[in-house]
């Protein structure tokens, strides 16, 4: 098959299958309407893409490892400011400007994991980035609070599961809503100096 017409093809496959996912949502989508859609057969499909999973993952996999690194990257950061007693700034890590540069960024990706991936191994998306926010916000309160910058008690695990599940899904609340950009810029630095300063009340700072 020359290279042309094989590109051809997987586009198709690839802008007929974020149509039907966003549409339909990943169970209910079918991988033969899939492929009418894109105006090919059952079996171009799989020369391109496994199974209908395979091609749900190609979507949504980029964000999710994005996020990932962005988390990774930011504990180091969030220790390092801990142990210069510096508490405050870890509030200014993920900053407001580079949290929405990231959701637009992947805005259709992001769509696909909060509202259409039931049946997926991407289901709990949501809860997994509040857990990886949860564990490194704990990790980082604790240290401060073992070299004495924190004097209050530290919440619970469920407590700053739930404090973090708030925050992270009022974040995502754009995406839900589809808010443009322009208009969650109006939002964010309000949603973000909400909750940075609930959380100086709460540890005393």
């Amino acid at each position: 098959m020359a290279r042309g017409t094989y590109d051809d093809t997987h586009q198709k496959i690839v802008e007929s299958g974020m149509k039907m996912f966003l549409e339909n949502g990943f169970e209910r989508t079918n991988l033969r309407d899939l492929c009418s859609e894109a105006g090919i057969t059952t079996g171009s499909f799989y020369r391109h893409f496994a199974s209908k999973e395979d091609i749900f993952s190609y979507f949504v996999q980029p964000a999710v490892d994005e996020l990932k690194k962005d988390f990774a990257d930011a504990e180091p950061v969030c220790r390092e400011a801990v142990e210069k007693g510096d508490i405050r700034s870890l509030w200014m890590i993920m900053d407001a400007n580079r949290l929405l540069d990231y959701i637009y960024r992947n805005f259709n990706a992001l769509k696909l994991l909060l509202k259409c991936s039931d049946g997926t191994p991407y289901s709990d998306f949501l809860n997994d980035i509040v857990t990886m926010e949860t564990d490194i916000s704990l990790r980082s309160l604790h240290l401060a609070k073992d070299l004495g910058y924190i004097s209050a008690e530290i919440p619970s695990v469920q407590e700053m599961h739930m404090i973090c599940h708030a925050y992270i899904s009022c974040v995502f609340e754009a995406v839900l809503h589809d808010l443009s950009r322009e208009e969650m810029e109006k939002y964010i630095h309000t949603i973000v100096s909400f909750f940075t300063a609930g959380s100086y009340q709460v540890l005393g700072l």
